[in-house]
């Protein structure tokens, strides 16, 4: 029965979550403008909130308000109808704005709760008389609630990242104070202090007064600093963690943005790679195409030709335009090998090459890519790679081939 009753808990959860997107489709912009869905290759790894469909198998424990598709959808239910509310009262009051229930009453004469009450429960039979008083109150609740106090916007910023649009308008207002208030925390602080700790950060007077505010806690505190798991931590390295508090983390890095470096009579600009060696040397010259019918060549011949229809070859060419959120066809691409002649370029190796070439010249030409370019780590070769074998790749003197006399 358990095994059957978490099947139909499936079900449930998969017919709850095609509720949530259809009410959610009309919400998602799909055109242009500042509201679009940008569309990059790999720059979001991943949304803030992961949903699952529970339970994955028989009898997964799943925690109470946990973030299910199923826990947002009568959230997400209960803003778009009050929203339609709102639509509607416009509509019929011609756009007249109620600013608090009792400002509301005021302005109507001879109305109260109860008369409007005994309307709606003589409309709606379904109701009681006190039911139909604390609807008509929820109602001007929600047409006097203004649309963009605080928790509204927070509630569409959320839906918004829910739903992997991260660029909503204030929403990276909203990230920016969020992670500020986080960074006051206690455990914000001790975390980072760890990290530095982990960094080398600290010199020999940190380790002295770390060592005395360990040496000044009784046993006691220290049992009862330690029981949470990190308040112990704390307690020690507070003054460090004064100290670091202004220190770069990881995620504060930021990019290097050069001018842009383009001929300024052809509009082209250059970007090289280089790979395996010296063998694979690659030149790429980019340029606008305004007519939207730009195309790219690698020693004058297609990319299908050049890498032997291979796919996912051609897809490592394609990847910073991807990453760049730029359409391929707005630019002309000639790529030129100036590396050693080989029979067939149609490799990883090759085309890692090509790739790099390409989006160096995007970002000399556009130097605001050069964020996501860089973060995606187009601009640099992955040095990893094996070498590809060529004749004097073994050493000779070493290693012979088996001579025979013939």
């Amino acid at each position: 029965m358990v095994w059957v009753n978490s099947h139909l808990r499936a079900e449930n959860d998969k017919k709850l979550s095609k509720d949530e997107e259809a009410l959610r489709e009309p919400m998602i912009p799909t055109g242009v403008g500042e509201n679009a869905i940008a569309t990059h290759g790999q720059a979001t790894h991943g949304n803030l909130f992961q949903f699952r469909e529970y339970p994955m198998y028989p009898g997964e424990y799943v925690p109470p308000h946990h973030n299910t598709l199923s826990s947002l959808r009568d959230e997400l239910r209960f803003d778009i109808s009050a929203q339609a509310i709102k639509d509607a009262w416009m509509r019929v009051s011609g756009g007249s704005f109620i600013s608090s229930v009792e400002s509301y009453y005021a302005s109507v004469d001879g109305i109260d709760s109860e008369q409007l009450g005994e309307i709606i429960s003589a409309t709606l039979p379904g109701f009681n008389r006190y039911e139909s008083k604390a609807l008509v109150t929820r109602v001007l609740e929600l047409l006097s609630k203004p649309t963009d106090s605080p928790a509204r916007q927070l509630g569409r910023t959320i839906s918004a990242e829910a739903v992997g649009l991260d660029n909503t308008p204030g929403h990276y207002t909203n990230f920016l104070e969020w992670m500020g208030r986080m960074t006051e925390t206690r455990a914000f602080k001790t975390e980072h202090a760890l990290f530095q700790f982990s960094r080398r950060k600290f010199n020999r007077k940190d380790v002295q007064v770390m060592n005395e505010n360990y040496n000044l806690m009784s046993r006691a505190a220290l049992q009862q600093s330690s029981s949470d798991g990190y308040s112990h931590f704390y307690s020690v390295l507070k003054d460090f963690s004064i100290k670091v508090s202004g220190e770069d983390t990881r995620h504060q890095i930021g990019v290097r943005i050069d001018d842009a470096e383009f001929d300024h009579v052809t509009g082209m600009s250059v970007g090289r790679g280089e790979g395996d060696g010296r063998k694979y040397i690659f030149t790429a010259l980019l340029r606008e195409n305004k007519d939207h019918n730009g195309s790219i060549t690698l020693q004058g011949r297609p990319l299908n030709v050049a890498f032997d229809d291979k796919s996912w070859l051609m897809e490592m060419v394609l990847h910073p335009f991807d990453e760049a959120n730029l359409d391929v066809r707005d630019f002309d691409v000639s790529i030129i090998s100036e590396g050693k002649a080989a029979p067939s370029i149609a490799n990883e190796i090759a085309a890692s090459t090509v790739r790099l070439a390409v989006a160096n010249s995007i970002a000399k030409l556009m130097p605001l890519t050069r964020i996501p370019l860089k973060k995606a780590g187009l601009l640099s070769q992955d040095k990893r790679a094996e070498p590809g074998q060529f004749p004097g790749y073994l050493d000779k003197k070493k290693t012979h081939r088996r001579f025979a006399k013939r």
